[in-house]
């Protein structure tokens, strides 16, 4: 069977000048990459700024996202590092509610720089597992301080038929090639962000993740178009292009918006305000931003004219 190759953009989370959650904007912005085809994660801790979302808003950000992609190209639940299991309990509850198509345990975040036994780990992936019958994603990755250890993963999959995948965050390609040699038979493998995209594809796994696909999302998709159609010339102008686009993005506060939201403003797309204390970039490194990404023609992107 042929592997099913995708990338998956982790959605922002658009909100008005006052902080709310602004639900006009948010279609119009799912609508962007329901046309391009990417896969979507939404209500996610980094470039969703799950972090700052009430219950009620979550609950209404993912009834939204199913609303206007659940059946066109796969939606996710991504959610937040947990300090408690009952937190990612609840966050499970809520997914099921807004039937999704898959929902991702977050790493355990004990506090205070402290990591999860391994005993612990397996209790907290068990318990959130056996509660819910909706497909499983799970996170490995750098943020949390540590990574998953293999033999539980193997241990959870055994146990676990609707354990799906999981997403490896970290830089070690050796380690990512141990998840795909030992997983990739039976779970999807995605790595976090575009650094390892193509080492990801190479290795058998199933593609890549990342905020990047919020502000051109046929650019992020033209990358698995093109390693899957063995299009090698447009597969090195498409990769080259997005590894650009990532320089000026982590230039300007990555995953946490600050730089992306200003971005999408500028060119008339809807990205919205931060939600408070996360503040977007200044005015003039928004312009210095703008005047680089418009050098990367992007695919996608309006038309604009910049003042000298």
């Amino acid at each position: 069977m042929k592997k099913k190759l995708s990338v998956l953009v982790i959605s922002i989370t658009t909100f008005d000048e006052q902080g709310r959650v602004d639900e006009a904007a948010f279609r119009k912005h799912l609508g962007r990459l329901r046309a391009a085809g990417v896969s979507v994660w939404v209500a996610g801790s980094g470039s969703s700024e799950g972090y700052s979302l009430n219950p009620e808003e979550r609950e209404r950000v993912l009834a939204i996202a199913v609303e206007e992609l659940k059946g066109k190209v796969p939606v996710r639940a991504m959610g937040c590092e947990p300090r408690l299991i009952s937190e990612m309990l609840d966050f499970m509850r809520c997914a099921e509610r807004a039937k999704v198509d898959a929902a991702q345990i977050f790493s355990l975040d004990i506090g205070h720089g402290t990591k999860p036994t391994a005993g612990e780990l397996e209790k907290y992936y068990s318990t959130v597992i056996e509660s819910t019958s909706l497909p499983i994603v799970l996170s490995s990755h750098q943020a949390s301080g540590y990574f998953l250890p293999l033999d539980l993963v193997e241990r959870l999959a055994n146990r676990f038929p609707n354990l799906m995948g999981i997403n490896y965050g970290g830089t070690d390609t050796t380690h990512l090639a141990d998840i795909i040699e030992r997983f990739g038979d039976r779970l999807e493998v995605h790595c976090a962000g575009p650094n390892n995209a193509l080492s990801t594809l190479c290795l058998g796994g199933n593609g890549f993740m990342g905020g990047e696909g919020n502000f051109s999302p046929l650019l992020v998709a033209s990358v698995i178009c093109a390693y899957e159609t063995g299009n090698l010339e447009l597969l090195r102008a498409s990769f080259a292009k997005l590894m650009a686009f990532t320089r000026i993005n982590n230039r300007y506060g990555g995953s946490s918006m600050r730089g992306m939201k200003p971005l999408l403003n500028a060119f008339g797309l809807p990205g919205g305000a931060l939600r408070s204390p996360r503040l977007p970039i200044s005015a003039a490194d928004a312009e210095v931003a703008v005047r680089e990404v418009l050098k990367l023609d992007l695919p996608g992107i309006p038309p604009l004219k910049m003042t000298k």
